[in-house]
């Protein structure tokens, strides 16, 4: 097994900077495809509000030819009116779909809203402790090189408790790393519960038609 090495840490701190770069990167594409979800949902607002005005269209119809039907004379028959009255009710199916696909987009634009929130949170606590991590090993190092010169007691008093104080920042920079986690794992967990439960709303044709 190799000997780990302060180089070891100190490459650890460059990657944990990639990986919050990564991440903010990351971030910003989920934003641009929850702006998308965004304007898909006023698009499909839109169509529902013309597939409510054409059905209410169709039912003053529907009302008309039934009572033309009614009449032998008339030129309306109980095929016109069963046509209608079914092209109706898949209407009103589809009306139905649009306004549930509506709110749950709109209920998961808002959580994917926070989840960016969340994930930049991750990425710049992490950014600060792969500054913090960098800076502790590196006090370490300077301090080591000062004690094998031999310095007098008190500065080499000074050194260990500025070496102490650096570690103390980082273990608490890892402390709020550590949170921001598990924030932003509880809200992916949210998400992945409410695309589990809409998933049928989610995939429903009728919400396209």
């Amino acid at each position: 097994m190799p000997i780990l090495t302060s180089e070891d840490e100190l490459d650890l701190s460059k990657l944990e900077n990639e990986l919050a770069n990564e991440l903010e990167n990351h971030a910003k594409a989920e934003n641009k495809v929850v702006k998308a979800r965004k304007k898909l949902a006023e698009k499909v607002t839109d169509m529902y509000i013309t597939r409510g005005s054409f059905n209410r269209t169709m039912r003053d119809v529907l009302k008309q030819i039934q009572m033309l039907a009614r009449e032998h004379k008339s030129n309306v028959k109980e095929e016109d009116v069963n046509a209608l009255t079914d092209l109706i009710k898949r209407s009103e199916i589809n009306l139905e779909a649009h306004k549930k696909y509506v709110d749950v987009i709109k209920e998961l634009t808002l959580r994917k809203d926070y989840m960016i929130e969340k994930q930049i949170e991750f990425a710049q606590a992490l950014k600060i402790v792969a500054d913090r991590r960098k800076v502790v090993i590196k006090k370490a190092l300077d301090v080591e090189k000062i004690k094998n010169k031999m310095v007098e007691g008190d500065k080499l008093k000074e050194l260990d408790q500025e070496q102490k104080d650096k570690q103390r920042e980082f273990d608490r920079a890892r402390d709020i790393l550590l949170k921001k986690i598990e924030q932003f794992k509880d809200v992916c967990d949210e998400i992945q519960s409410d695309l589990s439960k809409n998933k049928d709303i989610l995939s429903d044709p009728h919400a396209y038609l």
